[in-house]
This record gives structure tokens, C-alpha cells and sequence, in this order.
């Protein structure tokens, strides 16, 4: 079987070519991996016999080259550049419509989406997955899957240098700090992705398929605090960056051009936002669950880190 990855760069690509390579019988997977710079490929993937880095850009059409691929991850790329963040997940989406269809071989096509994607509106970054989902819905191939993933645990490791404070602390730009919402460990993301792209059985019951994947159970701020300080086995605080805050918490970090979009995602999934956990029926949701817990996901991130 022969799997392409496009592009391979992200913490979830990395995490869905260890999960292939996991899952997968040897000698029974090729894994094409694309990447703008080879010089980024992990050592720990470049030393497997069926694993291969191409150079490649989503941005680029004439870099793609399916030809031979049975199946097909695609991610878009957050970008930053100050451009029009639809229009460009619109364009990346159909470059790798178009070189799916082109290859002539791929069965199947999967996307990593997120929660929210279902909205054109209000959910900020969270639109260029809507885009994409809707470029990607009409590709020529007998199976799409759009897996649309909570929060990432591993979000809270994005500002580690706190935790080396005299007195170790997260930010938190979910607030209130007993605010639970969905959240799923970035290993998971790989292991389900790599099943997706495996599946060899039956198609799945519809085309596009689409489900929501969560961590075990729901988490709060106050749960993310509690295992980064069961984890450096010390107390760790958590300061919370209010709504009226966002801005400038972000203007902190992104490009001013992007800032708007970030606070935007960042509102939605808060009380009174239209991805709020209170107002969803998850009964009517597909939601598939992960296995890895809160504490597990930011030990493991804080070892690697320490």
C-alpha cells in the first residue's frame, strides 16, 4: 500500500507517520512524505526502509505528485503571511484535489479538520477548514473522510519557558477556568488518521464521512493546571487571559494581520461562542474518542521539553 502525506511538516503529520509505521505490518506500507524542506525530515522517520521524504509544497501544484498513491493525507497550513486565509486553504485544497485526481490511483482521501468546520463564520482560523472541506467534498475518489479534531492537548505546551519560571505557570486563554470543552491528545490524532488511512474494508457509510474526535472525556483549565503540576511535581498556577485580553495576548505572538482571526477561533469555543460545549447536541454528533488523558498527554510533553 502506498501512502502520501501532504504536507508532512506539522506535530500531526509526525504523529500519523509514527502511528503508520506502528500500525502497519512491515514490508506492507510506503510512505511518501512531503516536505518544503528536506532538511526537516526526522531522523527517526529518514532511517525507515519504506519511508520516503519528496519534496513538496500544497502551495505549488507542480510539486505534487500522487501518481501511484492508494491513499492520501492532506493538512492545511495555518498561514501568516496577512493574506486572505480562506482564499489560500481554497487554492492549497484544490492543488491537492487536483493531484489526487490526476494520480488516477487514490482510493481514499482523508483530511485533518477540525472542530467547528461545519461554520463559514465566527470560528475565526477555524474557516479555512470549512474551505477546505468544501473543496475536498467533490474530489473524484470512491472515499473521503473529514476528521474534525477537539481542541489539541498539546496546546497548552505552547508557552513551556513559564513553567521555568521561580514560580511555574500557564497562561490560559480559556476562561472561565472551570470551562470544560472537548480535547484530544495529538497521538490519538495519529493513530486515528493512520487507521482512516489503512482502512481497507468496506467504504465508509457516507461520502464525505465526518466525525468529531475527542480525548476520553471533557477537560477544564483547572485540569490542565493539576497535570502539569503533578507532572514537575510541584505547583504550577494558572493565569487566565480574559476575553477583554485576547487581543493583546495575541498581538503578543502572531502577525497583527492574523490576530483577529486567533481571537475570533479563541471566542468561539467560550461561553456564549457558537462552538460553546453547553450548546451542542452531542447526541447528534459522530464522535469517535481517543484513549490518551489530559495527565498522560502533558507528561509526556513536559519530558520531552524538560
Amino acid at each position: 500500500m502506498h501512502v502520501t502525506i501532504a504536507p508532512a511538516s506539522t506535530r500531526t503529520a509526525a504523529a500519523v507517520i509514527r502511528s503508520l509505521l506502528a500500525q502497519a505490518p512491515p514490508g506492507s506500507v510506503d510512505i511518501h512524505a512531503l516536505y518544503r524542506n528536506l532538511a526537516k525530515v526526522p531522523k527517526e522517520f529518514a532511517e525507515k526502509p519504506n519511508f520516503h521524504a519528496l519534496q513538496g509544497d500544497v502551495s505549488d501544484p507542480t510539486t505534487l505528485d500522487f501518481t501511484g498513491s492508494d491513499a492520501v493525507l492532506t493538512i492545511t497550513p495555518p498561514a501568516f503571511d496577512g493574506g486572505d486565509i480562506v482564499k489560500r486553504a481554497e487554492e492549497v485544497s484544490k492543488n491537492v484535489k487536483d493531484a489526487v485526481e490526476a494520480a488516477g490511483s487514490v482510493q481514499r482521501l482523508v483530511l485533518l479538520s477540525s472542530v467547528g468546520a461545519q461554520l463559514s463564520e465566527g470560528v475565526g482560523e477555524i474557516k479555512t477548514n470549512n474551505a477546505a472541506e468544501r473543496v475536498l467534498a467533490t474530489t473524484n475518489v470512491p472515499a473521503i473522510t473529514f476528521v474534525r479534531c477537539a481542541y489539541f492537548m498539546e496546546n497548552w505546551t505552547m508557552g513551556m519557558e513559564t513553567l521555568k519560571a521561580p514560580e511555574p505557570f500557564i497562561f490560559s486563554t480559556i476562561t472561565p477556568l472551570d470551562w470544560k470543552l472537548p480535547m484530544v491528545a495529538v497521538a490519538d490524532i495519529g493513530s486515528t488518521l493512520a487507521a482512516e488511512l489503512l482502512r481497507e474494508a468496506s467504504p465508509p457509510p457516507s461520502k464525505p464521512y465526518i466525525f468529531e474526535l475527542h480525548g476520553p472525556r471533557q477537560y477544564t483549565p483547572l485540569d490542565a493546571q493539576a497535570a502539569f503540576s503533578r507532572a514537575m511535581g510541584k505547583q504550577v498556577a494558572v493565569k487566565p487571559v480574559e476575553k477583554s485580553e485576547l487581543h493583546g495576548f495575541y498581538s503578543q505572538v502572531f502577525p497583527p494581520d492574523s490576530v483577529g482571526d486567533w481571537v475570533e477561533m479563541s471566542m468561539s469555543f467560550l461561553e456564549g461562542g457558537v462552538m460553546a460545549a453547553d450548546k451542542v447536541d452531542y447526541s447528534n454528533v459522530n464522535v469517535v474518542h481517543g484513549r490518551t488523558e489530559l495527565d498522560e498527554a502533558l507528561k509526556e510533553a513536559y519530558s520531552q521539553a524538560a
